[in-house]
Order: C-alpha cells, then structure tokens, then sequence
C-alpha cells in the first residue's frame, strides 16, 4: 500500500529544531516551517480559497516557496509555482493559465498579477489550520515557447512519488542541494524526498545555475544528495567543481538524455558517489524509471534510462514508452490511452529494450528528422558527437532539415579535431546525419529549468544555413554573444 497523502509522510518530522530549509538569506527549522505552514493555512482559508482550488505561488527560489508549498497543501489547495526569477512574460504567462484569484507571495516582488488577493508568506497570521485536500499543484509543460500546458498532479501521486524514493534509494537524505526552478517538477524531488527523510534543503541561490553558489553551499554545508540536468552536472564537473562535492552520496541527473561520456566524468571525479540516471515526464509526477549508472556505462552507446520505479508499469507500443501507475497526472489534464485493459499515459518517447531488459531511450516521436530518405532522432545524433574525441558535451539545431553541430569542447576555450569528430560520426551515423556545420561554444544555451535550450540552437542554425556557406568553422559568436562557463569561487 501506498500513502495516500504527501503530507503523511512530512508530518512526522514537522517538530523539533533541526534545520529543514536552509536558502542564502536564512533558514527555518521543522517547527518553524510547521507554524508558518499551517499559520499560511489558515490564511488561505480565511481569503475563501475551497478545496482544490488554485492558488498561485509567486516566489523565488527561496525559503519561503518551501512554506508557500506546505501551506496549501495544509489548506487543500492546489498550488501553482510561479518562479519570480523567470521573465516577467513567462511569470504572466503561467498566471494567466492559472486561473487563480489568490496568490502567496513574499515581499519586494512585482505583482504578477496586482488584481489578485495577495497572502504575505512572511507574516501569516496568528490562526493556524489543516485542512488536507486531494489536489498537490500544477506544474506546465510549453517549454520555451508556446500556449502553456497544465498538468495537475494529486497529493496522492505525490506521496506515491516520493515513497517510491524512500524504497528504491538506499541512503537517506541529509542534505539536498536544490537547483532547480520552483516552476519545473525536478524541484519536487529534492523538496519531498528531503522533508520525508526529515532531512535539510540547500538553496544556494535564487538562480537555478549558478555553479559559483553551488560549490559555496556544498563546501559550507556538506550536503549527501543533488539532482541536475546533465548538461548543468557536465558544466559543474569540467567548472573544478568536484572537489566540493565529495560529501556527496548520490547524484542524480534527470531532464535530458545522459551521455556515456558524463558517466566517465562522473566515476574519474566521484568514485565513491553513486550516479542515477532518472527518466520521468511531468505527467508522471517526476519519475518513472531509473538506472544506477556503473563506470562501464561511460563506453556504450547510450546510457540507459533502467527499469520501472517500485509500483510502476511501463509497455512499447510502436516503439514508444507508455507509463501505468499511481504517479500518472489528473485524467481531465492528461488523456490515457488503454493497453492489456488498464490505462497508460503515452509518453511520445521512442525507446527499445536492451538484452538485460534495461530500457534505453532514442528521443521523442515527434522529433524524428528525414535525412537522406532515413528516420534518425535529434538524440541520436548529440549522443554520438558527445562520444566525439575532444568533445565534452553536445546538442544539435535544425533548419531546412540541415543539421548544425554545436559542442563544448573538453578542455574550456579549447579546440576540437574536426577531422577525428567526423571520423567518429562516420562510424557511428549514416552520412547523411552528419551535421553540416560544427561550432564551438563555451556553454550550451539553457532553458531555466538547466534543459539544452533547442529552440535557441534551432534559430541559430537558420541563421548560418542562410548564409549556405560550406564546412565545419570556428568558434561561435552568433547573436553576438559566446557563452561562458561559470568557474567556481
């Protein structure tokens, strides 16, 4: 059996001083975060807010959004992050599709919607209530661009969620590095598991990418977990950032496809700390499958994406990973699709089965590139340039159907041997999958959430496959800008 509420598994650790959230301005012990939480409740209640209701969450990566978070949970709300560190376009944009009326917010923010019932996270009143309700939040899947796309997820998938953690992972969580925007659902990875091991969150800074903060944190703090995408775990690896992390037991890299060639980094770096490679869309509540990463990883192909969570069921069909299980989203949010008489979200990721039965993952369905009259996925492609000699990460822009490679180089602000990279993509790719250009760059531009930002490489690709001059060129100045690595303090 499963808990049936998030907070069943929280409540118990809600007493004592032991410090459960620690951000770069302060910290909250349990009870502390107990009295604010259910005081934000009571709160909540008073403004009118029904069960299930939604409630925006405006706040920065911060203390704070931890108290707004537990507080509608209390109330019965159903809470919807706005990151205040986003643009000010996006914070409307998820506002607008909220449809909420009330909002919990923490001062010196600008309104993001001055209209709404405002609730000072801050400075709660007195009252304190509980009223637990079955809805947990709404995370939005648009990406970059686009109309967003809500998904409600359930206090009871979320519970569900995070006790799969409690009994897959070994270690319990003392400290948990958190960085990531409170508008993606890696966030409530690291914020559940950690308050359901009575452990402490780490915030080191308000921006979900800043390595300098990162590295300050773990040196001061020690902390026993982290979780980043693995372009963002590359960065900080090949940053000199290993060395403050070595008090750190596990790793776990989400929201994009692991290279082989992270893996290698990671066991050279971090023998002693054990590496997970998670897969999960948002419409799973975070996770439904995983890998334990062993350093023979780094010289397959690909890394695989492992086996279904405890209490989940996965099946292919046409080649595309179809997930069942108590972490699936809000029916009226997420449409199911039947197999074998039981219901399965279809995810639109294409994935086969290894010998060993460890799935592995080949890209989306819907991003299938015609080259040369073959079907080859945009990952395929990144994956073999990341296993390039010299080349320490990967990501790949289309235009016109023409491909442009852009790479980080291994060595930062060096070179790469063009000659032996296209040897390598010879052997691993068809001809006609070959990029037309390949451009160096410090950094690979990212979406907030620490994602490879595509549909930035997609633009700049249009703009040199305009120009339709030949050959693979030298380091990248497009826009007029060139990336930076961050370099630890």
């Amino acid at each position: 059996m499963w808990p049936d509420h998030i907070l069943n598994l929280i409540e118990p650790h809600l007493f004592g001083d032991a410090v459960a959230v620690r951000d770069q301005d302060g910290q909250l012990t349990y009870a502390e975060l107990a009295d604010l939480s259910a005081r934000t409740a009571a709160a909540l209640v008073d403004a009118g807010v029904t069960e299930g209701e939604p409630v925006l969450l405006h706040t920065r990566l911060s203390r704070w959004a931890i108290v707004g978070m537990l507080g509608a949970l209390r109330a019965g709300a159903c809470y919807v992050p706005v990151d205040a560190a986003f643009p000010a376009s996006r914070q409307r944009q998820y506002a607008d599709a909220a449809g909420a009326r009330v909002v919990l917010t923490e001062p010196g923010l600008s309104p993001v919607r001055p209209e709404l019932a405002a609730i000072d996270l801050t400075s709660p009143p007195t009252r304190r209530a509980a009223r637990p309700g079955r809805l947990a939040y709404t995370c939005f899947t648009s990406g970059s661009t686009g109309t967003p796309k809500p998904v409600t997820i359930s206090a009871a998938a979320l519970a569900y969620s995070t006790a799969a953690r409690l009994r897959y992972y070994r270690d319990p969580v003392g400290g948990f590095l958190l960085c990531s925007s409170i508008s993606f659902d890696s966030s409530v990875a690291g914020i559940y598991w950690t308050l359901a091991c009575g452990g402490t969150i780490l915030i080191p800074s308000v921006r979900p990418g800043d390595l300098v903060a990162l590295g300050r944190t773990a040196r001061a703090y020690r902390p026993t977990h982290l979780l980043l995408v693995p372009s963002l775990y590359a960065v900080a690896l090949r940053g000199g950032l290993a060395d403050d992390l070595r008090s750190l037991r596990t790793v776990v890299v989400a929201g994009e496809a692991c290279p082989p060639s992270l893996v290698g980094d990671h066991f050279a770096q971090l023998p002693g700390t054990r590496m997970f490679n998670e897969y999960g869309p948002t419409e799973c509540t975070v996770w439904c499958t995983v890998h334990e990463c062993i350093p023979e990883d780094a010289g397959e192909r690909s890394v695989p994406i492992g086996h279904p969570i405890p209490g989940t069921r996965v099946a292919l069909a046409d080649g595309v990973l179809h997930v069942h299980g108590p972490g699936l989203a809000e029916p009226d949010t997420v449409p199911r699709t039947t197999l074998d008489g039981h219901a399965f979200y279809r995810t639109g990721d294409l994935v086969t089965h290894r010998a060993d039965g460890a799935l592995l993952y080949h890209g989306r369905g819907d991003d299938q590139l015609k080259l040369g009259g073959m079907r080859i996925e945009r990952a395929e492609v990144e994956h073999a340039l990341t296993g390039a000699p010299g080349i320490a990460y990967a990501a790949v822009g289309v235009a016109d159907g023409r491909l442009v490679g852009y790479v980080v180089a291994t060595h930062l602000g060096g070179e790469v041997d063009r000659r032996a990279v296209r040897r390598h993509l010879l052997d691993a790719l068809p001809a006609a999958a070959l990029p037309l250009r390949l451009i160096i760059l410090d950094e690979l531009p990212q979406l907030p959430n620490g994602k490879i930002d595509h549909a930035d490489l997609d633009r700049r690709a249009a703009q040199l496959v305009c120009r339709d001059a030949p050959g693979w060129v030298g380091r990248s100045h497009v826009d007029g800008q060139q990336g930076r690595a961050p370099r630890p303090a």
